[in-house]
């Protein structure tokens, strides 16, 4: 699946992007989510890998070691980090969890952590849920996406979501966005300083819903 990360745009989150982009989305995520389960087998939180693109994730390594304190390029990305998850706090983390119609909330707990791996920046957090949902007996949905749609998040084709009970795998069935041309037009005639409105990502999220027999 191809995939580039984006990340940091004036405000929204990390730095900025360089100057003659045209149209939304600017940058791509891979998202990789495993959700944990407790010893009842209530979902607790969601495990989240976000995948960067290479000229991305060589931009914002670059831009980290020279803006960011730390001794090592480890410290570094570390603040780096820190301060992205804070960032996304004002956006709900860009995750989206429902039991049946009910919203449920999350937040991070304990540290994000971001590495370079095989040229590729990965930013990692674990996300508390603020009620346990019992997905055998309540419909569970999520949905990781950028309400603006200048980053487009899509599940990492190679790391499908995964949920293990204590009877086994759930299924997890991912619906992909289908939206309608006018919006896509919309998103097309954006430049890059413009935003399309805190709904425009919803249009084009994936939407995944567990099934647990």
């Amino acid at each position: 699946m191809a995939l580039c990360l984006a990340v940091l745009l004036s405000g929204l989150l990390w730095l900025g992007l360089p100057g003659g982009a045209m149209a939304h989305p600017h940058a791509w995520i891979d998202v990789g989510i495993e959700l944990e389960a407790d010893a009842d087998d209530r979902v607790v939180a969601l495990h989240q890998t976000w995948t960067i693109d290479p000229t991305y994730s060589r931009y914002l390594y670059d831009d980290a070691m020279e803006q960011f304190e730390g001794a090592t390029p480890e410290e570094k990305l570390a603040n780096l980090a820190a301060e992205i998850l804070d960032n996304l706090a004002e956006y709900d983390w860009y995750t989206e969890v429902h039991a049946d119609d009910h919203l449920v909330p999350g937040q991070p707990e304990g540290s994000a952590t971001l590495a370079m791996e095989d040229r590729q920046l990965r930013f990692r957090f674990r996300l508390q849920l603020h009620e346990a949902v019992d997905p055998r007996g309540r419909t569970l949905r999520y949905a990781v996406f950028d309400p603006t749609y200048f980053i487009e998040i899509l599940h990492d084709g190679q790391s499908p979501p995964r949920l293990e009970l204590s009877t086994g795998p759930c299924r997890m069935e991912i619906v992909k966005p289908r939206p309608d041309p006018r919006i896509v037009a919309r998103a097309l005639a954006l430049d890059f300083n413009q935003t399309g409105g805190a709904d425009l990502g919803h249009h084009f999220a994936e939407r995944v819903t567990v099934h647990c027999d």
